[in-house]
């Protein structure tokens, strides 16, 4: 079925429910009531002043809300103009009602405190949009607090999505697919959110709790913390130089070798460049410093947000005329349009609280023609490689979601870019592209 089919058919379903929806004849959906009071205790925890209730129907959670915090602002959205109808009938003050998409939401960038969506989510096509627009509406560290229906079997998840939810739509049920814990940390992972917990309550109810990360500013300060904390063994980890981290790369990152690695990339660079380069981030500029010495006809600037690492980078490059090197942001690149001919992004990616943003400077201050040259971590490629990051690289502050796969990388890329290079060594890639 398309989109449109699904959603039509969840249209139909609710416009039929709507007026029995909150009464005691309303069948099968009586069960909903069951998860409003774990939906209220989720949002005592935290203060919040905006609350956006997706899949509002005729606003059973709104109503409870409003009653027990009727100085705060709510809105709901519901894609059936007859629930939000009867919702309205309410008159609550303070309350806005919206007849719109889930996964397209139709408000501004950090609008919302809290997000909260109710047995509404199983009826979403495309599960991403609705997770990519979640962020975009969440204000930093907010959070968006979902109940659905889910099974700890993938065996019964999997009768339940191509079984029993195909037979349900022969008697005109919206339903599209029941989700697990991976399934949600993935989405969470792609939209740049993080899940905070995945608990199964009761027979096949989950109860999870998404947040939006810090604000970058706060995160680019968080990542400089980690970045100082381990200053004295980011260089042994690079280059292996040490017993421990050459037994660290072979155990989580598979073997691959930076070394390797940044020998090929800067390879893409030839000597006797004559034009401008920016590296960013610069690091402590362990794999280029050699390389630099060897440009003598190049401009090169290297930028890093991390005092502490050009610091480091200084020392190493300090009797460089043709090098100069500045503090800033990836994501507000101090330059002007089509500034330089080859823009240089060694390990930095993983790294970049706001990487929608480090793409669009980067490729901002590139020529036309220019060559976008970058290696860094992509996700999907290594299990353990992927836990790793997950659970320790991410929580220290070292790495910050969202990563891309592989295939997202190369359809990013592929947009703005004619890729010349692109390769997957372990859970790294590494690549040269032309500015189209």
């Amino acid at each position: 079925m398309t989109s449109k089919e699904y959603e039509d058919l969840s249209v139909k379903e609710f416009t039929k429910a709507a007026e029995i929806y909150e009464s005691d004849n309303a069948g099968v959906y009586k069960m909903c009531k069951k998860d409003y009071p774990d939906v209220l205790a989720e949002l005592e925890k935290e203060p919040f002043t905006d609350l956006l209730d997706c899949g509002c129907g005729t606003g059973p959670m709104l109503t409870l809300l409003h009653r027990k915090y009727p100085e705060k602002h709510y809105t709901g959205i519901d894609l059936t103009p007859k629930m939000i109808k009867v919702a309205g009938r309410k008159k609550m003050k303070g309350v806005e009602l919206v007849v719109g998409d889930c996964e397209n939401l139709p408000f501004a960038e950090n609008s919302f405190d809290a997000v909260i969506c109710c047995e509404s989510f199983h009826h979403y096509p495309d599960p991403q949009k609705f997770f990519d627009s979640v962020y975009r509406v969440l204000r930093p560290n907010g959070r968006l607090v979902l109940r659905d229906m889910t099974m700890d079997s993938a065996a019964v998840r999997w009768f339940c999505n191509t079984v029993e939810m195909p037979l349900a739509h022969l008697i005109g049920k919206g339903d599209v697919r029941i989700y697990g814990r991976e399934d949600i940390r993935k989405l969470c992972d792609n939209a740049g959110l993080h899940m905070e917990s995945f608990e199964k309550r009761g027979f096949c109810r989950l109860h999870c709790v998404v947040r939006k990360p810090q604000s970058t500013v706060d995160r680019y300060d968080s990542i400089t913390d980690s970045y100082k904390q381990s200053r004295n063994i980011y260089d042994n980890v690079l280059t292996q130089d040490k017993w421990w981290s050459k037994l660290y790369i072979r155990l989580f990152w598979g073997g691959v070798d930076d070394n390797d690695i940044a020998e090929k990339v800067l390879s893409f660079i030839p000597d006797d460049l004559s034009g401008r380069l920016l590296d960013v981030p610069v690091g402590t500029a362990v794999f280029t410093h050699k390389k630099y010495s060897a440009m003598k006809n190049a401009d090169i600037t290297c930028l890093d947000y991390s005092e502490d690492m050009l610091s480091q980078a200084r020392e190493r490059l300090n009797d460089l005329e043709n090098v100069t090197l500045v503090q800033g942001d990836v994501g507000k690149l101090p330059y002007k349009n089509e500034t330089f001919d080859i823009l240089l992004s060694m390990n930095g990616f993983h790294a970049f609280p706001d990487k929608k943003a480090a793409f669009r400077e980067t490729y901002r201050v590139l020529k036309k023609g220019g060559r976008f040259i970058a290696c860094f971590y992509i996700k999907g490629e290594s299990k353990i490689t992927d836990s790793l990051v997950r659970e320790l690289l991410v929580k220290k502050g070292w790495f910050t979601p969202p990563f891309d796969t592989a295939d997202r990388l190369r359809k990013r890329l592929q947009k703005a870019y004619d890729l010349t290079d692109f390769k997957v060594e372990g859970s790294m890639v590494y690549f040269s592209a032309v500015k189209r």
